[in-house]
């Protein structure tokens, strides 16, 4: 519900729920003004056309939670009072707990069931495996609460999870616990539930794809193969096996079945000592498969034999493959096919040899032509799938966004463009709550007397940290007694979602003009004035130190940072292919992604090739032929565009600085051309 909408100075009407409800919270966070009526009046006569006593207002939209008829006399009185008035209805808030299996990591794994389960919950509670980013766009309203276990780390023990589980449902919160995989396999599901079931909160499992078999299918593996394996088991490695489990192990793998491992990195050496010592062969091929479905996806191959020390370097999440099928992630994939399927059809891979003509065998070609055209087989010349037409078919664009890439190349490959993913720089959590920490105990020590929050993301993970910590009701003071600036819609929702309220948003969503609005509101002399400056991890000295020669003393809070995100080396590349206008476009997304990719230019010696790319080139007059093309820099706001026209770059800025503004933007620029 208006997870997409902006709502941004508008008032709501909210019939049927509290001001502290789920539905409050969610139009809160979409940037809604929220006057709640929780219960309809008993009779006609005290049905009034101002259900808020002491207001006379005229709301923008009336929000009906459950049974609409109830609310049938206090929405005629309102039409009577101010003429027509948008009414939407919302089915009422459920309550209870729902098992969210989040799938391998990919957002767009996730069910829409369970999408649907997030987008309804009052708390989420986060396993370390689920995708991370579901929650924030699905659900910005909700309480989250991290849960996550890391190998010998459980911060939060099961118990105390259970607990929260129930306590908030019995408050007649929905609370949804979002694992990664299917919460029944190795989620502790089963336990989770019969606890619910036995206190008598109502509880429903939502299905996950389990990793145990999509993450060894992204690496090209499949569990079963005909006439190869028709049995797969799955074992969770946490602990050591047993003898009695490392025989019957060796006993299946012995029939060609394939052995799946989750949660083993640690236990391998014990499971490939073990194995062998029961029997198994030591050339049964095995793969271990990191992080998978993510940019940092590894694939390590090796036998039993030699596994320990093939696989020393693969690290946590990972799931491990044994047998036949694990052959098929080596780079000889192709003989190893040929081995497991002798009588499969293999498709020609050079020009069809022409049929023999008896009449002129003895002049023949050796090298006939394959008749077929890229179209005819829906490839292009260079193997690639073709994309559905388009504004942006036949047209190339590099990504350099990290945080929500997927989204974005989905929506530039729905528009039919061919998209290069080559993040430069990513937002990661500071490796050390503790920092976070040390800087909010600053914070609460100086009371600031105006707080800058810059982001809406960092400003939740500054309070994630802060719960975490225990500084929950000392910030929560703090913040309400300052005056609270923020940059742009997602911040201002952020903050309201604390139930607190903003003095102020930049005209722009910018920082810039934000600071001026700040030196306004107090006529440029802030002598003597504390502000805690929320990092959107792109440290703007400039803006800060204006605050600073106004007279205030400015201490910041970095809840996140940006790191280096081309671990597979693609910049490079991508910025030769940008030199040599072999790309159309290129998007950014934050100004140190801009900055980072000019420098990675810089440091090849190429930068004022890189930078004439976005420009016409020069050519001869009269000269015959198609002119280079000009790469398109495509940006989502100012603040993004502002180091690269500071180089030289023109950059596309579209009018609401938001990703699909930037993509309609840019389909129309490179459409017309």
């Amino acid at each position: 519900m208006f997870l997409d909408t902006d709502l941004t100075q508008v008032t709501v009407l909210l019939l049927g729920a509290g001001k502290d409800s789920r539905s409050a919270r969610r139009l809160r966070a979409a940037g809604a003004t929220v006057h709640a009526v929780e219960t309809a009046p008993p009779g006609e006569e005290d049905v009034q056309p101002d259900p808020v006593p002491g207001n006379r207002w005229r709301p923008g939209l009336v929000l009906v939670v459950g049974d609409c008829a109830r609310w049938d006399r206090t929405v005629t009185a309102l039409r009577a009072e101010h003429g027509s008035l948008p009414v939407a209805e919302v089915p009422a808030e459920r309550a209870g707990v729902s098992l969210v299996g989040g799938g391998p990591g990919a957002a767009d794994l996730v069910t829409a069931r369970g999408l649907a389960a997030v987008g309804d919950a009052d708390v989420v509670l986060l396993d370390r495996l689920a995708p991370q980013d579901v929650v924030e766009r699905q659900a910005p309203h909700a309480e989250v609460v991290r849960v996550g276990k890391w190998p010998g780390h459980h911060p939060v023990p099961q118990e105390q999870i259970q607990s929260i589980l129930l306590n908030s449902a019995q408050e007649g919160r929905h609370v949804v616990r979002l694992k990664g995989g299917d919460p029944y396999v190795f989620g502790r599901g089963g336990e989770e539930a019969a606890d619910c079931e036995s206190w008598g909160v109502p509880v429903d499992v939502v299905p996950g794809i389990t990793s145990a078999i999509s993450v060894p299918g992204a690496a090209g593996i499949p569990v079963t193969f005909r006439d190869v394996s028709r049995t797969f088991t799955v074992a969770s490695g946490h602990v050591p096996f047993s003898e009695a489990e490392l025989d019957g192990f060796c006993d299946l793998l012995g029939t060609g079945a394939t052995l799946v491992v989750l949660m083993g990195v640690a236990t391998l050496p014990q499971l490939v000592a073990g194995l062998t010592r029961h029997g198994a062969a030591v050339d049964t091929p095995i793969a271990l498969v990191e992080k998978g479905f993510s940019a940092e996806q590894k694939t390590y191959t090796s036998v039993l034999g030699s596994a320990v020390t093939d696989l020393a370097a693969a690290g946590s999440p990972a799931v491990t493959v044994i047998g036949p099928v694990a052959a098929l992630a080596s780079e000889d994939r192709e003989r190893i096919l040929g081995e497991l399927t002798p009588h499969r059809a293999v498709a020609h891979r050079g020009p069809a040899p022409a049929p023999e003509d008896p009449m002129t065998s003895n002049t023949a070609n050796d090298h006939g032509t394959d008749a077929r055209t890229d179209d005819e087989t829906g490839n292009g010349a260079d193997g690639a799938q073709s994309h559905p037409q388009g504004p942006l078919s036949g047209r190339t664009v590099a990504v350099t966004a990290h945080r929500r890439a997927d989204d974005q190349i989905g929506a530039l490959e729905r528009k039919g463009a061919t998209v290069i993913a080559a993040p430069s720089l990513k937002l990661v959590p500071v490796e050390e709550d503790a920092a976070v920490v040390s800087e909010t105990r600053d914070l609460l020590a100086v009371h600031p007397d105006l707080i800058v929050v810059t982001t809406g993301y960092g400003f939740k993970r500054w309070w994630e940290v802060v719960q975490a910590s225990g500084q929950a009701d000392g910030v929560h003071a703090m913040l309400a007694t300052a005056d609270i600036w923020v940059r742009g819609p997602k911040g201002r929702a952020a903050v309201r979602n604390l139930g607190l309220h903003d003095v102020g948003i930049s005209p722009d969503e910018t920082i810039g003009p934000l600071v001026d609005e700040i030196l306004e509101s107090y006529d440029h002399d802030l002598t003597g004035a504390v502000i805690g400056w929320q990092e959107n991890g792109y440290h703007d000295r400039e803006q800060r130190q204006r605050l600073m020669d106004a007279g205030a003393t400015v201490h910041t809070v970095v809840p996140h940072r940006w790191a280096d995100a081309d671990d597979a080396g693609v910049l490079p590349g991508l910025i030769r292919q940008i030199c040599a206008r072999e790309i159309d476009a290129v998007t950014f997304t934050s100004a140190a992604g801009a900055e980072s990719l000019l420098s990675t230019a810089s440091e090849l010696g190429v930068e004022r090739e890189f930078v004439a790319a976005f420009s016409p080139a020069d050519t001869e007059p009269g000269s015959q032929g198609e002119a280079p093309r000009t790469v398109v820099a495509a940006t989502v706001g100012p603040v993004t565009a502002a180091p690269l026209q500071r180089a030289g770059v023109p950059a596309l800025v579209p009018e609401r600085f938001r990703m699909g503004a930037m993509i309609n933007q840019l389909a129309e620029t490179l459409g017309g051309r």
